[in-house]
Parts: structure tokens; sequence; C-alpha cells
């Protein structure tokens, strides 16, 4: 049987003077060795990608968490700097990729901000800074 293949969202970050594309090893040894697939990462270059294509070729997809948010424009909310740090070339990729894999039916799983990319792209909406509003808990 062939190693399944997962799609795994990348955060855009600034490293001795490059730009990259990453994702944290806690989730690609999850992948690999806890789930026992084959980790395929995936550029945030928005629609420069052909999600199609892309998920023809893969079994599922997994959009991880990260340090930064999805930017508030995108779902009605306050965009100060305060609800950052935004990754805007991440929105621009996972969440037309989340919309093509519910879509198609592909497998996907959500981590922490990629739950509330799934969130924001079906649709929903966040609550920021929860942790600050009366009567709520962190």
């Amino acid at each position: 049987m062939q190693q399944p293949l997962v799609a795994i969202s990348t955060d855009v970050r600034q490293f001795d003077n490059y730009t990259w594309h990453a994702v944290p090893q806690q989730y690609l040894e999850a992948a690999l060795s806890g789930a026992g697939v084959f980790p395929v990462l995936v550029p945030s270059f928005g629609d420069r990608l052909d999600f199609d294509e892309l998920l023809s070729s893969v079994d599922g997809v997994m959009v991880t968490g990260s340090k930064s948010n999805v930017h508030p424009s995108l779902y009605g909310g306050d965009a100060s700097e305060t609800n950052g740090p935004y990754d805007p070339a991440r929105d621009a990729t996972t969440l037309p990729l989340i919309r093509k894999a519910v879509e198609r039916g592909v497998p996907l799983l959500a981590i922490c901000r990629g739950i509330q990319e799934m969130n924001v792209a079906l649709g929903g909406t966040l609550a920021t800074e929860i942790q600050e509003r009366e009567g709520s808990l962190d």
C-alpha cells in the first residue's frame, strides 16, 4: 500500500534575511510518525497555486496552528495591530484551499489557527482577544 500524501499549510516567516515558507516540526512529526502519512508542504502563494491539481494529488489536507492570526478584514473584525501578527499570504492560500477541500470531500484536519481558518473559510467570524472580555475565561 502506498503511503498517503497529506498537504500541509505553511507560514511565511523571515529568517536570516530570507523569506521562508515553514511548518513547525511538531506538525511534520505528527503527520509522519504519528499518522504515518507523507507530509507535502504547500507554499503560501495564494491564487498562483492550482488547488484542484493539488487536491487531485493528495489524500488529505492539514491546516496547522501558527503564531499568526487570520486577518480580521476576512471576517469583519477589528484589524488593529493588537490582534496580530498576521500572515496575509497564508490567509490567501489556506482559505481557498479549505473551501476546495470541503467542496471536493477531501479529508481535512484543522489544528488551532487551522480551526479558525476553517471557520472563516466557511463563512464564520471570530472573537479576538477573548481573554480580555468581561466574563470570559482563557
